[in-house]
């Protein structure tokens, strides 16, 4: 049972950190625009602003967070492992779409190299709170149990 917790675990990380980021990036750049933008041209006009780019920073670092550490819940044994494992696969995923995906055109080299580099770690420090809260649990459950 687990290596299918881990498989999940890697699978829910990968998910979590790349769809939550894209799923609010589209509705924080069309609420900013006021409709819905037909064209990526159009999209990443909107997107490639200042205020939406540091705001898809600051998600970047929120949600590969919350990420890691829904995923080391999943886990629940050699969660920092695991999770480093989904992050080293986002961030291939990531380098991946960055350079040869269809749509790397339209984010800034520097956007791109910050995201890449700020969401494996940042999943990593989720599980890795995770995990220090799992251990502090059981500290308090055997104190308590004496």
């Amino acid at each position: 049972m687990g290596l299918i917790r881990a498989i999940a675990a890697v699978v829910v990380g990968i998910l979590l950190a790349y769809g939550l980021p894209w799923v609010l990036e589209r509705v924080l750049v069309e609420s900013v625009a006021g409709r819905n933008l037909a064209t990526a041209s159009d999209y990443y006009l909107v997107r490639n602003t200042a205020g939406l780019m540091a705001a898809r920073i600051l998600m970047a670092v929120i949600l590969s967070v919350l990420a890691g550490h829904v995923a080391a819940r999943v886990a629940k044994e050699d969660m920092v492992r695991t999770i480093a494992i989904s992050a080293a696969a986002m961030t291939v995923m990531l380098i991946s779409e960055y350079t040869i995906g269809e749509f790397a055109w339209g984010t800034p080299i520097w956007m791109r190299v910050a995201l890449v580099l700020i969401t494996g770690p940042a999943m990593v420090l989720g599980a890795y709170a995770r995990a220090a809260a799992a251990e502090l649990h059981a500290e308090q459950a055997l104190e308590a149990g004496k």
